[in-house]
Order: C-alpha cells, then sequence, then structure tokens
C-alpha cells in the first residue's frame, strides 16, 4: 500500500478526485493497521524483549518514538487531504507522503535490526513462537499480509 500511496499523490494534480479517492483509502487503512501493528508491538513484542534483556530497553525506545512520529505523520496527511484543492496543498500532500513512506521503510528496517534480531538472540524457540502466535493474533502488517514473527532458528 505505500507504493499505492506514492502513485496516488504522484496523480494529484493530474487526476484529483481519483487520487484523492485512493490517497484517503490508504490513510484509514494505513490508520487501522497502525493501530493495531504499531501496539501489538508496543504493548506485546517490546515489552517481552524488555524483559528478556533489560538493557536493549533503550535500544527499543527509539522503536516507540517512531510509532509516535508515523502515526503523527499519518494524521497530517489525513487533515491535509481535508484542506481545499490547490497547488500548495498538492505539493504538501506529495512531500508528506514521501516522508512517511521513507520513515516507515527506515522504521521497518531498524525493527527487523533490532527488535527481531534481538529476538533470535534472547529468547528461546518456545518464547519466540508464543510471542509469534500473540503478534500474528493482534496485528496486521501495514506493508500488507500479517506482520513478520521474531524469526524462528532451526535445527543447524
Amino acid at each position: 500500500e505505500v507504493a499505492g500511496l506514492r502513485r496516488s499523490a504522484g496523480e494529484v494534480d493530474r487526476a484529483p478526485a481519483a487520487a484523492e479517492r485512493e490517497l484517503r483509502r490508504i490513510v484509514a487503512m494505513l490508520q487501522d493497521q497502525f493501530a493495531t501493528h504499531m501496539a501489538a508491538e508496543d504493548e506485546i513484542v517490546f515489552p517481552a524483549l524488555g524483559d528478556a534483556l533489560p538493557a536493549a530497553r533503550g535500544s527499543l525506545q527509539p522503536l516507540r518514538d517512531e510509532h509516535a512520529d508515523l502515526r503523527s505523520m499519518l494524521g497530517r496527511l489525513d487533515a491535509t487531504l481535508r484542506e481545499p484543492a490547490g497547488r500548495t496543498r498538492n505539493e504538501q500532500i506529495r512531500v508528506q507522503v514521501s516522508d512517511l513512506a521513507d520513515l516507515l521503510r527506515i522504521h521497518i528496517r531498524k525493527e527487523e535490526a533490532v527488535a527481531f534480531t534481538l529476538a533470535e538472540r534472547v529468547m528461546g524457540e518456545r518464547e519466540r513462537t508464543g510471542l509469534s502466535a500473540r503478534l500474528l493474533r493482534k496485528a496486521p502488517s501495514p506493508l500488507g499480509g500479517r506482520a513478520r514473527p521474531p524469526a524462528s532458528k532451526g535445527p543447524a
């Protein structure tokens, strides 16, 4: 959906009605997914990792901070879409979409590098499996499909 967000933002001048409908649809979908996915991480994954390795809590805080930033950026984009159409507003939409998509991409990479790698290192397979099950029940991924569970190490 992030690709659709970028594509629709690029079309806001050429096909404003269709682009705005699609942007609003994607923004609403992302708001729903952010609410469940990020809440699951904040309420399930990060506390479990912090309990397993208290020294890691400082590494997890920036991820929580980015959750707040992403929600705020999405809220600003939603508000901008409600403003009267025009060249300035359309440019703001393109910039906001670009910034949101870039931060989301970076954030997901950080989560994979920090949270999921940390889960592999500090949790046993049984703990990771339980954590994965809880996360997958609660949270769809903002990129479509289901949230990626902490990796399980298979037999060597």
